[in-house]
């Protein structure tokens, strides 16, 4: 394919298997550049008159990166005055990633200085000679401003999301909102946001691979399979070839169902599973993750035996808030409280006074002892697997019944898929990694997805192969 540019009115000359850009505002040689099929595909789509939203998918080398910065550096140098936005989960990600990558095409396309932008690194706005300008926004976690507020501002013509199965999928429904707001009336385009990702779990799993996309018909998934780059390495395919049949699905055939991260605790179909299983048992429990020193939300969750139904979250609150909110609960549900679970790392002492027999969670405690003998490291990693062990045999469930539940669904994944056991054991003992690795990852702490875990502990406490004898023991 080549497509000539001469004016922002668009014309066409399709041919071969290449792409010529010609800048509206310039009379100069054409820039020559080389597309992947998949590539060309997606090119193709940014630039029709009917898609607005679009994931491409990839790994590394597969040419997400090429697709975007071309997209963009046309887009910028045909309409003047646009405003684009690129978004990763930092500015300093962005700049020492994407920034150098399209300062690198520029460089190996030798595009001339008057068609180049420049970042200014205060403002951190890339501005082009027409005016158009990219304006570089980063989606991490801020706990001064858990509804992203700073966003509702942007008014964009187009975004680009870079590894948006990193990103919460709430920042990106607000990036879907912000863009057709911008020239796009003036130049009669289209607002439309491209993602970019590897093969990951989380929402872009359920909106592009299974099709679950709140406007499908305007969104299009593109993958971007190995053998479809020419300009990848034979060598690498040969050894993707030879790899277990788990490695080659994922990664020759983009099923994303095949996990092959050993080191992965919870799966894609441990999601699916807590979807699809039932509770029969009406017993309450209450589990209470508290935030520590203020930073981080306290999650309050509710679960009739086996299945998750409620989550209460509280940001900032104090401990008499949270006391108060125990309480009622507890009262309204008629909740025992030995079946109220609470984290005890630093708030025990109130929960003592507040309300007598509950149970404290101390999570680098020595594990319980069973008739199992496993050699974990602590009790929260003992739970974690036996929350993984049960959510296998199709005996935990998620059913929640509250408004904010397809939010706190994705919470709840991308927690569930950034629990990794940790490998660097020293003593020989089975451990999951730690709260703070996780909240390295993700920006924030993993409540959800402790609530589960804290969950398993009266198993432990009560644990018997005849789960009547646990019922019976709670029942006194």
């Amino acid at each position: 394919m080549r497509i000539i540019l001469w004016r922002w009115e668009k014309t066409w000359e399709i041919d071969n298997n290449y792409f010529l850009f010609a800048p509206p505002q310039y009379i100069m040689p054409n820039v020559e550049i080389k597309l992947t099929e998949n590539q060309q595909k997606a090119f193709e789509v940014l630039l029709d008159n009917f898609h607005t939203a679009v994931g491409y998918w990839g790994w590394a080398w597969w040419g997400k990166t090429y697709l975007w910065i071309i997209w963009l550096w046309r887009m910028c140098n045909q309409y003047p005055w646009v405003r684009y936005a690129l978004v990763r989960d930092t500015i300093k990600n962005i700049k020492q990633t994407s920034v150098i990558s399209l300062e690198k095409f520029y460089r190996d396309y030798n595009i001339p200085e008057d068609m180049r932008g420049k970042l200014n690194n205060v403002s951190n706005v890339i501005t082009f000679p027409n005016g158009s300008q990219i304006l570089l926004r980063e989606w991490c976690y801020l706990p001064q401003d858990p509804l992203y507020n700073r966003f509702w501002s942007l008014e964009l013509t187009w975004a680009f999301v870079e590894e948006s199965a990193e990103c919460p999928l709430e920042w990106i429904e607000i990036l879907q909102t912000r863009v057709w707001r911008f020239k796009n009336e003036e130049y009669g385009i289209l607002g439309k946001v491209l993602e970019t990702f590897n093969p990951n779990p989380w929402h872009v799993y359920e909106r592009y691979y299974k099709g679950k996309h709140k406007d499908w018909k305007q969104a299009v998934f593109i993958p971007s399979l190995v053998y479809s780059n020419n300009f990848i390495d034979k060598w690498y395919i040969q050894n993707l070839e030879r790899a277990s049949d788990r490695t080659k699905k994922r990664l020759l055939y983009w099923q994303w169902d095949f996990d092959d991260n050993n080191w992965l605790l919870f799966k894609q179909w441990d999601l699916d599973r807590l979807k699809d299983n039932e509770s029969h048992w009406d017993q309450y429990f209450l589990i209470c993750d508290v935030a520590r020193f203020g930073k981080d939300t306290t999650r309050i969750s509710l679960r009739r035996w086996n299945t998750w139904i409620r989550v209460w979250t509280y940001a900032k609150s104090s401990v008499e808030d949270v006391k108060t909110s125990i309480k009622l609960i507890q009262n309204q549900y008629e909740i025992e409280a030995r079946n109220i679970i609470i984290d005890a790392d630093w708030v025990w002492w109130w929960v003592v006074d507040w309300i007598p027999y509950s149970t404290g969670f101390v999570n680098n405690s020595k594990p319980i002892e069973t008739w199992a003998k496993q050699n974990y490291a602590n009790l929260k990693s003992q739970c974690a697997f036996l929350l993984q062990e049960k959510i296998q045999k199709w005996e935990i469930a998620v059913k929640w019944e509250h408004l904010d539940s397809d939010k706190d669904w994705e919470i709840l994944t991308q927690e569930m898929m950034n629990c990794y056991i940790d490998e660097k054991s020293i003593d020989g003992k089975t451990r999951i990694e730690t709260k703070d690795k996780m909240k390295a990852r993700i920006w924030r702490s993993p409540d959800l997805l402790d609530t589960m875990i804290m969950r398993m502990y009266p198993y432990l406490r009560y644990y018997d192969d005849d789960i009547t004898s646990y019922l019976t023991s709670i029942a006194r």
